[in-house]
């Protein structure tokens, strides 16, 4: 009864804390752990992990591990209060690493033994989200374990590409995996591994040269298949091969068509640009000098050379064409290293 009027008033004021409080008391005393809990962790109560221990309710708080998540300033004490239970510690820890990364970082090197121990399947994700998880320590635990897929990765971040393409090809036997490996990589010294170890596997032959030719020379494993060995599809493996070679012979003629034509455009607008007059008058001075390029008495002999780069010079400023250097260049330009062409127009009078 009491139970009742005090969860009809809870439905005219529902975030009432002393209400809630006392129907959490009233369910712990009518033996309703479950729904007491429920409250508490709601309220993000201090005693609800003392509920938890005293009637050993772990079982109930695994459908609640995203309340615990609301005690973003607990983790610590929520995380201690789960060690004899480490099945919902990493329940808990998962949930909050899917939250938030940064969140519960520091527990990342437990989380390693937890994930291997109850949830595989997500350990793989974990390390390739997690960049405070020690490579070292999640390395060693993964070789114990036997987990290749898990340990290829971990050697290939670790920059150990090489063993990582062996696990692949001795452990796994895997050749589209190797192949894809590979090509991730774009190492050449990691395909020279992989044809020698492919090299008397007619399977693992077959699969080269069904995907090698964007990335190696075919010719250099074709040539290296002994004599009298029967490949799987050596013949398709073969048409693919010719195939894929004309199409790049087709995709680099037309991206040579582009190029020139795309060249050929450009040189005509900066051949136009070039074609330009340029307005010279009094207020043009010289780049060397700094008078102004224009003598002031209109009657007087005067040569004034102008450069691509709009530059101007009295003739007689810039250094003398010799030998070894006829052209003339733009002293401002060549000192800066911009190549500004040698010039486009002398005026002279």
């Amino acid at each position: 009864v009491i139970v009742q009027a005090v969860r009809g008033h809870l439905k005219k004021d529902s975030q009432n804390r002393t209400l809630l409080k006392t129907l959490a008391e009233l369910y712990t005393y009518d033996k309703n752990y479950s729904s007491a809990l429920e409250i508490y962790l709601t309220l993000r109560h201090k005693d609800a992990f003392q509920l938890i221990h005293k009637h050993n309710l772990f079982s109930s708080i695994k459908d609640k591990i995203v309340l615990l998540m609301d005690f973003d300033s607990e983790i610590k004490k929520v995380v201690e209060e789960l060690e004899d239970r480490p099945e919902l510690q990493h329940v808990y820890l998962h949930k909050l690493f899917r939250r938030d990364h940064r969140k519960g970082q520091r527990y990342h090197e437990k989380q390693i033994s937890l994930y291997a121990e109850y949830d595989r399947p997500n350990l793989l994700p974990f390390l390739r989200d997690s960049i405070h998880c020690p490579l070292e320590k999640a390395l060693e635990i993964c070789q114990q374990r036997n987990f290749v897929e898990e340990t290829v990765y971990l050697l290939s971040r670790m920059g150990n590409s090489r063993s990582a393409l062996k696990m692949i090809t001795q452990e796994l036997q895997d050749v589209d995996k190797a192949i894809e490996f590979a090509k991730e990589q774009d190492d050449g010294e990691l395909w020279e591994d992989l044809i020698l170890y492919s090299i008397d596997k007619p399977p693992f032959i077959t699969g080269l040269l069904n995907n090698i030719g964007t990335h190696v020379d075919p010719i250099l494993l074709i040539h290296r298949i002994k004599e009298g060995m029967e490949i799987p599809n050596l013949r398709d493996s073969l048409v693919k091969i010719l195939q894929d070679y004309n199409l790049q012979i087709l995709l680099r003629e037309g991206c040579k068509k582009i190029l020139v034509a795309d060249s050929l455009s450009l040189l005509k607008k900066m051949h136009r640009t070039q074609m330009k007059g340029v307005l010279v008058d009094e207020e043009n001075i010289c780049e060397s000098c700094l008078s102004p390029v224009l003598p002031s008495d209109a009657a007087k002999p005067f040569s004034v050379v102008v450069f691509h780069c709009r530059h101007m010079f009295h003739k007689e400023c810039l250094p003398v064409p010799s030998m070894s250097s006829p052209a003339q260049f733009c002293n401002i330009c060549s000192a800066k290293h911009r190549g500004p062409g040698s010039a486009i127009l002398e005026m002279k009078k």
